[in-house]
């Protein structure tokens, strides 16, 4: 053995950034405070979950212990640079353990606060707080940290290095260290150099999947798929059958009687608006009764149309169903809304299945191809579709209160005013009253009216002679509806439509659970036909 002193780049290569990391610690350890403040003073509806989670102690907490740990590694910097001694080699060692206590520190509250907003599901600018959304604002969080982390581990590695200690011991000895033996084995990929790659591989391959590829996307604002109907040519009345009669009755009128005196010279005959031909006329006009051929829902020959003489859609009674605008190839999708705000998937999970069961009558029913699942999207996204290649119709339920950012609200309505079709389905007597204020929102000055019983909506392809199905009556008894252009933009059932579309039909007469289906697939229907109309011009 031998004690060596010399010149070494050692001391600078490992405290120097040790040191840079003091100062970014006491940086924020003294703006941490302020930076916080403006976060709740622009969004000032944390303010009370804040105060009751005590976030701001948690926060003062963290820049104390940033304060302290700035402090403790300075000093170990600088008895590191200036002393050679193997216990200083140590404390530059406890250095880089600092480092590591502090970002355990600071993940601890970056997890805290923003458990905190995502627990109360707040909006942020205009955003409703979701696990996703909530993951990138940990990783943005984190990310940097997390390299600094990495820089000090390799750092720390370094220390053990037999060079390292001989530097700072002053021993010379040429028998590897730990460090040594360390970096040999990453080198060489160890004693299974194939075993090795596989592993970093796949961890690699999970990391691009999970982070680096939603991370990209979400720069993006989120991808979607174009909304493609199917091409073909279909019929209107796809059963070829004869559609909703309309019959006028005429009322006949009793006439009114007077006891008189036949010997008076005073007449007592009163004429009357009864006796006036207008109001005669009036009464025959808008005296209207509807029916309906019974063999018209009940599907006893071949194909899937009620009468058996085509399959859904437009151009040809008798083709293979579909619209001549329409793509090859393509899924029937069905569409729904994410808000904040409770219920927004009711009836969606596993074992309700209102979803998949109306996309599997969907498909037998009309024999169009369907997706293997249904998908939610969150309202910004429909501004991402192509134009004329959006989804013709989006679906929207709850039971609680109905909470979407101003942002949100214009991207529905230009949605709305560009082919689209909300359908909306009423799961409790309180969305009800949210629905209302908030569709009022969306659409100012368009007030939600009753469809008429002879609408075609109510015609095509299933016959509903009164109208739609009621089912629970949790906003009343008759669908609702916004017009614009000819066009109906909403489709309100004020009645939980699709608990007759949940497996075991929500305790309702099957018969009833069908028509349910086929009030969904004359929605449809007319959805698709009008948008490919209405979109026509974005397809020339």
């Amino acid at each position: 053995m031998q004690r060596v002193r010399s010149y070494s780049p050692w001391p600078t290569l490992l405290c120097f950034p040790l040191a840079m990391l003091a100062g970014v610690l006491g940086r924020y350890a003294l703006t941490l405070p302020i930076y916080f403040d403006d976060l709740v003073g622009r969004f000032k509806v944390l303010r009370g979950p804040f105060m009751v989670e005590r976030c701001t102690e948690t926060v003062g907490s963290l820049c104390l212990a940033f304060a302290v740990c700035a402090v403790a590694i300075l000093v170990i910097c600088f008895l590191g640079l200036m002393v050679k001694r193997g216990w200083s080699l140590a404390l530059l060692r406890k250095g880089y353990v600092i480092g590591y206590v502090a970002f355990f520190i600071f993940l601890l509250v970056v997890m805290k606060i923003t458990g905190v907003v995502m627990s109360r599901n707040l909006v942020i600018d205009e955003v409703a707080t979701n696990p996703i959304i909530v993951f990138y604002w940990r990783l943005d969080a984190l990310w940097l940290p997390a390299c600094v982390m990495v820089v000090l581990a390799f750092l720390h590695v370094l220390s053990w290095r037999r060079a390292v200690i001989s530097y700072y011991t002053g021993v010379q000895d040429d028998t590897p260290a730990l460090g040594d033996r360390i970096l040999e084995n990453v080198r060489t990929n160890g004693p299974d150099p194939m075993f090795r790659k596989s592993v970093l591989s796949s961890v690699s391959l999970h990391i691009s999947v999970i982070i680096l590829i939603p991370l990209l996307l979400s720069l993006h604002g989120g991808c979607v798929e174009p909304y493609r109907i199917q091409k073909g040519s279909g019929t209107s009345d796809f059963g070829g059958s004869k559609p909703v009669v309309v019959k006028k009755v005429v009322k006949k009128k009793k006439q009114k009687k007077y006891l008189l005196n036949k010997q008076s010279s005073i007449s007592f005959h009163i004429p009357t608006l009864d006796e006036s031909k207008v109001s005669e006329q009036v009464e025959k006009d808008t005296q209207l009764v509807y029916e309906a051929n019974p063999m018209r829902v009940r599907d006893g020959s071949a194909g899937y149309g009620p009468g058996g003489g085509g399959k859904m859609g437009v151009g040809n009674k008798n083709g293979p169903g579909g619209w001549p605008e329409g793509s090859e190839n393509a899924k029937f999708r069905f569409i729904r809304l994410e808000y904040n705000g409770s219920g927004w998937d009711d009836g969606m999970d596993a074992v309700s299945r209102a979803d998949m069961n109306f996309l599997d009558a969907f498909r037998k029913m009309t024999g169009f191809k369907t997706a293997e699942a249904s998908e939610s999207h969150a309202i910004a996204l429909l501004k991402k579709y192509p134009k004329g290649l959006a989804p013709p119709f989006v679906y929207m339920t709850g039971n609680g209160d109905i909470n979407v950012p101003e942002g949100d609200k214009k991207i529905l309505r230009a949605y709305l005013m560009d082919g689209g079709m909300l359908f909306a389905d009423c799961g409790s007597p309180r969305w009800d009253g949210s629905f209302r204020s908030f569709i009022q929102s969306v659409l100012p000055g368009q007030a939600l009216c009753v469809i008429a019983d002879d609408d075609p909506i109510f015609q095509i392809p299933w016959p509903f002679p009164n109208g739609a199905p009621p089912i629970w009556h949790h906003g009343g008894r008759r669908a609702l509806g916004i017009k614009n252009k000819d066009r109906w933009i909403v489709f309100y059932h004020p009645g939980d439509i699709n608990d007759a579309w949940k497996t075991g039909h929500g305790g309702l007469d099957p018969d009833m659970a069908k028509g349910a289906i086929e009030m969904g697939i004359n929605i449809v229907y007319y959805a698709f036909t009008h948008y490919l109309e209405a979109t026509r011009k974005y397809r020339k």
